[in-house]
């Protein structure tokens, strides 16, 4: 808990001065989870999907893995040339950090915790982010989903402003003009100091027992998708034509499952799967004996729910595909194995190795 820290900029030298520091105090940056270190993978993730969906399942990868963050470091605003209804005001980034946090702060076992985010400023953001600092209340008013539950639970989060406080600590450091990154260097080792004090004196929260639900039960359905041929994907059973990017992803007649597979979202996603297969009979039919593969990445977030659910749905409803298996990342794969409905998937898994 409060281990590894994110840090998303598209300044790279400010990242190696960052990082540099960071060593040197024996800190640690996550590296390995691109959706939480690169920026310019944000950007394919986010044009490819149109969503975060994604990069709030690699977040929560991230929480079950390793806690707490010790500190978020991102840019205050970053221009993922979205259209105006998508990102008005370039703060996607922001707003979907923001959001996975106030869905922890009311997680059993993270009521205590805290969120240290660092924004990285220039001066025309200065006044408005320094606002932010004293009353982060003002920062969070600002987030609205299109699930009024959700929308109810930060409203009435926000509505305790003392709370709020305590959850969130916002600091933030300037865009370093004419070189000048030592300068802003120092300005996080100050801010690091100030969050280390406040770790100290917050119980250690009980992410191990019950403090990841929250970020999972809220997570959006899994997209399913699917190269369908050469010129078309299939995005939750529904035929578009394929982007450039997409077709250096997806492999033509290979089924995708990225985001939330919980016990709230199963039942969409195998929909979306049923009516993947329905759009293939159309237009690239699967034969029923071929190799299918269906892929879940490690970004992908699972719970104890899914390998019954879905090995009694492939049984049952896509028992004449004997071909199937799954393409398992190897964190899903271990969490699977220790599952106790793991021998509902297993032979599917069985196939693939």
């Amino acid at each position: 808990m409060y281990g590894k820290s994110i840090l998303i900029t598209q300044n790279k030298r400010l990242e190696q001065f960052i990082k540099h520091m960071m060593k040197n105090r024996k800190m640690e940056i996550e590296t390995e989870l691109p959706l939480l270190s690169n920026i310019n993978k944000i950007r394919e993730d986010i044009h490819l999907n149109n969503n975060t969906v994604n990069l709030r399942a690699e977040f929560g990868y991230f929480i079950k893995t390793y806690g707490f963050p010790f500190m978020l470091i991102l840019d205050y605003q970053v221009d993922f040339s979205l259209s105006l209804n998508s990102d008005p005001d370039q703060r996607k980034l922001v707003r979907t950090f923001l959001l996975a946090f106030t869905l922890l702060a009311n997680s059993k076992g993270f009521e205590n915790a805290t969120a240290n985010i660092v924004f990285i400023v220039n001066k025309k953001q200065f006044i408005p982010v320094s606002k932010f600092t004293k009353n982060p209340t003002a920062l969070l008013t600002q987030i609205r989903t299109k699930d009024e539950r959700i929308n109810a639970m930060i409203d009435a989060f926000t509505s305790d402003g003392e709370k709020v406080k305590r959850f969130f600590h916002i600091s933030y450091i300037f865009e370093p003009e004419n070189g000048k990154y030592a300068q802003e260097v120092e300005r996080l080792e100050k801010i690091i100091d100030i969050f280390e004090n406040i770790i100290e004196s917050i119980p250690e929260p009980e992410t191990q027992k019950t403090g990841t639900e929250m970020i999972t039960v809220n997570l959006p359905p899994a997209d399913v998708i699917c190269r369908a041929n050469f010129e078309n994907v299939i995005i939750n059973g529904e035929l578009r034509q394929i982007k450039e990017e997409q077709k250096h992803t997806f492999l033509e007649k290979n089924i995708h499952l990225i985001g939330a597979l919980t016990q709230k979202t199963t039942n969409t996603v195998k929909d979306r799967i049923t009516a993947t297969f329905k759009v293939m009979a159309k237009c690239n039919p699967f034969k029923k004996d071929e190799r299918i593969f269906i892929t879940i990445p490690d970004s992908s977030v699972l719970d104890g729910s899914f390998a019954v659910s879905i090995g009694t749905y492939l049984s049952q409803e896509l028992s004449e595909y004997t071909g199937i298996s799954f393409n398992i990342g190897k964190a899903n794969h271990d969490k699977l194995k220790s599952s106790k409905g793991y021998f509902a998937i297993e032979d599917y898994i069985m196939k693939n190795l």
